[in-house]
């Protein structure tokens, strides 16, 4: 079917054309494997980008506008979509970026994959979509990011490391965690033991010098030097052992019904979030919501690379839900690497 006119067609001008005038807005796609082989290939420079843009933040060289996602639950159906926008000012770019993503429960028409949807880069100036992301693969290896932000930061040693859950996120998160180059030994817990073995078998083909190991889910051992859970569990799992670790990290529970901590571990550990959107959702909002979390005591990322660790002999407790800030700075790396293969 055309929609050219008689006109159009007899003169060969389309008048259609100088009506509407409609014009191309250049745009790439990057699939799961495009986005898995990029933030795989030099895992340390990635987390150095990471590092180096949450300073400039953090010292006010750079300028973030980061709204709270915008999370729509599917009533009792355990699933959601959220908006996720951050724009960045750096001193040499600017960085516009919103992800749109699903918590897929029913997994029929797209099976074993919890996280769907898109994430998008839009243009500095003119505000047109430059590139999309398959949004599968990014939130799992952002949040695998995000947590070896928070082991560089809060872990004095980081020797022997627990990871609670092999799914996508527990591999990301071993890969990152591993490439910071202070890890002896590693050890993944699932309920699952296969995909525990996989995970495992994965990662010590890029760590071979690396212990390691599958146990079965037992996670009241305490000879770790960091406990990390990336489960879907929707019962509290960890914080009543007699003794925690130096640094735990959750980054399973981001939906209203999913738990990983205690009352009892946030009532005994020194307590850090990547941004205070965390809040809003998970383990943080139940216990701010019983009035048993005085949210001052808090600190932030941006806080936390300003002001320093703060001293003291408590455990420290990292929790995120999930962040587009993450998502806008790992996609400027992205874009970063394809400019330099050009």
């Amino acid at each position: 079917m055309t929609h050219k006119n008689a006109f159009s067609l007899q003169t060969g001008h389309s008048l259609l054309e100088e009506v509407i005038r409609v014009h191309d807005e250049p745009y790439k796609y990057y699939d799961d494997w495009d986005v898995h082989a990029l933030l795989t290939q030099n895992p340390v420079a990635y987390i150095d980008h990471i590092m180096t843009r949450l300073k400039q933040i953090a010292d006010g060289k750079s300028d973030i506008d980061l709204p709270d996602k915008l999370v729509f639950d599917d009533g009792d159906e355990m699933s959601d979509f959220r908006v996720m926008p951050c724009v960045i000012r750096h001193p040499d770019s600017v960085s516009k970026t919103v992800k749109i993503v699903g918590t897929n429960g029913r997994q029929k028409i797209v099976p074993d994959q919890i996280t769907v949807g898109k994430a998008f880069a839009l243009h500095p100036e003119e505000n047109y979509i430059t590139a999309g992301f398959a949004g599968c693969l990014l939130s799992s290896a952002r949040t695998g990011a995000c947590v070896a932000s928070a082991a560089r930061l809060l872990a004095g040693r980081s020797h022997r490391v627990l990871i609670v859950g092999a799914g996508r996120v527990g591999y990301y998160s071993g890969l990152y965690v591993c490439a910071l180059g202070s890890t002896s030994h590693l050890q993944f817990a699932d309920t699952d033991r296969s995909r525990a073995d996989r995970a495992a078998t994965l990662l010590h083909s890029d760590f071979p010098e690396i212990d390691i190991s599958v146990a079965d889910v037992d996670i009241d051992d305490t000879d770790f030097d960091i406990v990390i859970l990336a489960t879907d569990s929707r019962e509290t799992i960890y914080g009543d052992q007699s003794s925690l670790p130096v640094l735990t990290i959750s980054v399973g529970a981001d939906t209203h019904w999913q738990h990983e901590i205690t009352r009892r571990q946030l009532s005994r550990s020194d307590i850090y979030v990547d941004t205070r959107d965390s809040f809003n959702c998970g383990d943080l909002k139940h216990a701010i919501n019983a009035d048993s979390l005085d949210t001052s005591k808090i600190t932030d990322l941006f806080s936390l690379l300003r002001e320093g660790k703060r001293p003291g002999d408590s455990p420290c407790l990292f929790i995120s839900t999930g962040s587009a800030l993450f998502d806008n700075l790992t996609i400027e790396y992205i874009l970063g690497l394809s400019d330099q293969a050009r």
